[in-house]
């Protein structure tokens, strides 16, 4: 815009000083001459940003540049058209078109040396004077307008990578104060059983005793209620403690538990993708499954690369065991176990429990294949 309105104020001036060398006629020709001038310029140079080079670039730039080189001529040959040059004057330093601007000096020298009136060529020189320095102050506005945008983008793309990392670090805070917490449930639930669950069960057996020797039955009905009641408080409590026992375990946790042993000789890629919260027993058989999966591999594979891939669709769960090892041949080497073990069996019995189908198989490496229905449990 600011380039437009330029070469609007250079015709403008351009125009005063025609009404005083030309004739109506030939003002009016050379008034449409410089609009064409301006237009076609503005339109072939519109993308045109500060040159490094005098080399025109692209064929807009080349079409400017011969425009800017004929008008020039034109101004040469005929000195009535030396109004155009002020207006290409302004498009030659955008070009940085040095052959244009060395030809219109020698045109300002041949209207000097023909007409000899140094009031016009004082005007035209000063609007040339002003073309160059318009020039140069749009292009410099246009730069620091650029360096502008530049620095608000690179600060908006700042910002967003700043509050990617604060979520990042929020999540990672959220993570671990979760993981404290379940690791805190765990440890109380420990204590009430090794302790508390330990001291209330001798209290039960000595009372149980204590009741079996009492010849006194006056005795006997209170020390049952005792007993009654400590059976219900001793329920209580293992209810209560393996309520905080399945809500403390993690399973990305546990599952990187048991796969820590495969990462002394093998590959392991480990995808566990869960967005909700999981039933205590499908955690249970997912964590069985594995487990036992992994104790087959490391008591009978000889392969290199594990995949274990848990994720959560609509609908059902998918867990992947995956043992294989790629050869020169392109075929992954099976391990040789028994398909009715006591340890295939039980992952069978683990996902049948859940609702859940699995297929176990050795034609592409070991490979345990379960989905579990989401409504199932």
């Amino acid at each position: 815009m600011e380039r437009l309105i330029d070469r609007i104020i250079i015709c403008v001036l351009m125009v005063f000083v025609g009404r005083v060398t030309l004739t109506d006629r030939y003002l009016i020709v050379v008034i449409y001459g410089m609009l064409s001038i301006a237009f076609f310029n503005f339109f072939f140079l519109y993308d045109t940003n500060a040159k490094k080079s005098l080399k025109p670039n692209g064929a807009y730039e080349i079409i400017a540049f011969i425009i800017q080189i004929i008008t020039a001529l034109i101004a040469v040959f005929n000195h009535s058209f030396i109004l155009l040059v002020p207006v290409a004057v302004y498009d030659m330093i955008v070009l940085r078109n040095v052959i244009g601007i060395m030809i219109s000096l020698l045109s300002f020298y041949l209207y000097y040396e023909d007409v000899g009136n140094i009031t016009v060529l004082a005007s035209l020189m000063a609007v040339a004077l002003i073309s160059v320095y318009l020039s140069v102050k749009s292009e410099r506005l246009m730069a620091l307008r650029r360096n502008v945008n530049e620095l608000r983008d690179e600060t908006v793309i700042r910002e967003d990578l700043l509050r990617d990392r604060n979520m990042s670090l929020l999540k990672a805070k959220d993570d671990e104060i979760y993981l404290s917490t379940l690791k805190e449930r765990n440890r109380i639930a420990r204590e009430i059983h090794d302790n508390a669950g330990h001291m209330l069960t001798r209290a039960i057996l000595q009372l149980g005793a204590l009741i079996t020797i009492c010849k006194d039955e006056s005795l006997k009905g209170g020390l049952n209620e005792l007993k009654s009641t400590l059976d219900t408080a001793m329920n209580s409590m293992r209810n209560s403690v393996h309520d905080l026992r399945d809500e403390s375990i993690d399973l990305p946790s546990a599952v990187k538990d048991i796969v820590k042993p495969l990462y002394d000789n093998k590959t392991v890629n480990l995808d566990i993708d869960i967005s909700s919260e999981l039933d205590t027993n499908i955690k249970y058989a997912v964590i069985g499954v594995i487990k036992e999966s992994v104790s087959n591999i490391i008591k009978h594979s000889t392969n290199d690369i594990v995949d274990i891939i848990f994720i959560e669709h609509p609908a059902f769960y998918l867990l992947v065991v995956h043992d294989y090892s790629t050869d020169k041949k392109g075929k992954s080497a099976a391990p040789s176990f028994d398909k009715r073990g006591m340890g295939l069996e039980n992952i069978r019995a683990r996902v049948s429990n859940v609702g859940g189908n699995v297929t176990i198989s050795a034609e592409d490496g070991f490979k345990v294949y379960v989905t579990i229905k989401k409504e199932s449990v």
